[in-house]
């Protein structure tokens, strides 16, 4: 799909990854040491504008990344660590929510609180 090796490395990583990253969590876990960040935010951006990959973006906080082949789903956002967490489906009545008159062409839901591995802290 993406052609050089740090794209294939990236790319591997947001397939298998509970959320979706910021770059500078792709960095660290991929112990990319050897490339910039700056190429990183390159191969980000790259990716996106050829619709690899989708850009996430929470209220606070940094851009993130995912594939962009995912179903449509919405995020859990730890607010002690700040990892994002993808949610299952989608709440099937949110549409409705909306008042009478208005046309819903889009939506998010971002639910947030402690990640496990926070709440136990």
């Amino acid at each position: 799909m993406l052609s050089n090796e740090h794209n294939a490395k990236i790319e591997a990583l947001l397939k298998q990854s509970s959320g979706p990253l910021s770059a500078d969590e792709v960095r660290s876990t991929l112990g990319l040491r050897t490339i910039s960040q700056a190429t990183v935010y390159r191969v980000l951006k790259k990716a996106t504008e050829q619709g690899f990959f989708k850009e996430v973006s929470f209220p606070e906080g940094p851009k993130r990344y995912e594939l962009a082949s995912h179903a449509h789903h919405h995020h859990f956002l730890c607010v002690e660590c700040d990892r994002a967490f993808d949610l299952k489906g989608c709440f099937e009545k949110v549409n409705t929510l909306a008042p009478k008159g208005f046309e819903v062409h889009d939506h998010e839901l971002i639910l947030k609180g402690l990640c496990p591995q926070c709440k136990s802290a």
